[in-house]
């Protein structure tokens, strides 16, 4: 299985220029995917969204005819264009080209900030069908500007899995129906742009709580690439460091995993990861 996860930043380059269709095409070129997980989808944005390309959304989906399009945003406001039939949505999108079994939109945790900005977070969740049973894909991404906020998501998330494994281990009552027993997957896969890094408490946090960094077990010799501000020193004056992940639930800590990620592309202020496994 071979997953791409990338904050293309509505399709704004590092140098500011808007190029969502240069943005998909490079995704093209970097081979076939059985998952595509993308974070800063905009729709109807004037602030996001070039002319002629309002609703990205849509835009990705005719890009990628091949692939079942699973969209997740925070919220959907009314607007004025086309006679207040289109609304400013702005989230993630999950592209799946192989067997969709299942998929959820989990709103996260938005707790009061005062003074802070902050916007309305999701989690995009697909469970696809894999050898070794329903796999289940999170896409995400979490708050940058306030501490507390993003904690809470990720506790959120632990938690989501947590609950996930306590099912496996006592299954819920068979029935017909919306009771029937569905798809409970049997492993967890969470990448996006976490909005941490390696130095930060909510990475350790994850560690406590049952999961593993990917590039951990790749086998990859070396330092970890960086994932972000590698070409846009306007918004990142830090310089280029990671915030994006890839993240395996218990039952994948073993797995044989190959970790790659795209550090020449000037198209985001994030750079894309790639991460094939082998079930």
């Amino acid at each position: 299985m071979r997953i791409l996860s990338w904050n293309i930043q509505y399709g704004r380059a590092a140098g500011g220029s808007s190029g969502l269709l240069q943005t998909l095409h490079h995704i093209r070129s970097l081979g076939k995917f059985d998952v595509i997980c993308l974070q800063e989808i905009a729709r109807n944005f004037e602030e996001y969204c070039a002319a002629g390309q309002m609703d990205q959304m849509q835009i990705i989906k005719d890009e990628f005819p091949d692939y079942q399009a699973v969209w997740g945003t925070g919220f959907s406001w009314p607007t004025n264009l086309d006679g207040h039939t289109k609304r400013m949505e702005f989230g993630n999108l999950t592209l799946v080209n192989g067997s969709l079994l299942d998929y959820k939109v989990h709103q996260l945790p938005l707790p009061a900030a005062a003074g802070q900005l902050q916007m309305q977070r999701v989690a995009v969740e697909a469970i696809v069908d894999t050898r070794m049973g329903p796999l289940s894909i999170c896409n995400t991404h979490l708050a940058f500007h306030d501490e507390g906020e993003r904690q809470s998501q990720v506790a959120y998330l632990c938690q989501l899995d947590a609950d996930r494994r306590a099912q496996i281990m006592a299954p819920k009552q068979a029935s017909l129906g919306a009771y029937a027993v569905g798809y409970l997957a049997v492993a967890r896969i969470l990448c996006g742009d976490c909005n941490f890094g390696t130095d930060f408490a909510q990475y350790l946090y994850m560690l406590e709580h049952h999961w593993t960094d990917a590039w951990s077990i790749c086998g990859a010799a070396g330092t970890r690439p960086h994932t972000c501000g590698l070409y846009d020193l306007e918004q990142w004056p830090e310089g280029s460091h990671s915030r994006d992940f890839f993240w395996l639930s218990s039952e994948l800590a073993e797995s044989r995993i190959s970790y790659q990620v795209d550090t020449e592309t000037t198209l985001s202020d994030h750079q894309p990861l790639i991460l094939e496994l082998e079930i």
